[in-house]
């Protein structure tokens, strides 16, 4: 029994979430021949408070910028 987990952002809505949930379950199926009643697949959204990359919170404005960028003197932030 396949068991898919996404993890995002919150604001994806259901009609995205629904039509995520049935691509993400038809490639599985196609894929791995596992039948459609036996494949979970369920998504976690995480506040951009509650998330970082590089160091740097999701909620912070300037996210993308410095989230990608190494830390000066190599150090966090």
């Amino acid at each position: 029994m396949p068991i898919l987990h996404l993890t995002t952002w919150p604001g994806l809505g259901d009609e995205k979430s629904r039509q995520l949930v049935a691509a993400l379950t038809r490639t599985l199926h196609e894929i791995s021949g596992a039948p459609l009643d036996r494949i979970t697949v369920y998504i976690s959204e995480i506040p951009t408070s509650r998330w970082a990359e590089g160091g740097i919170l999701g909620c912070e404005p300037d996210f993308a910028a410095r989230s990608r960028q190494p830390p000066a003197a190599g150090r966090l932030p």
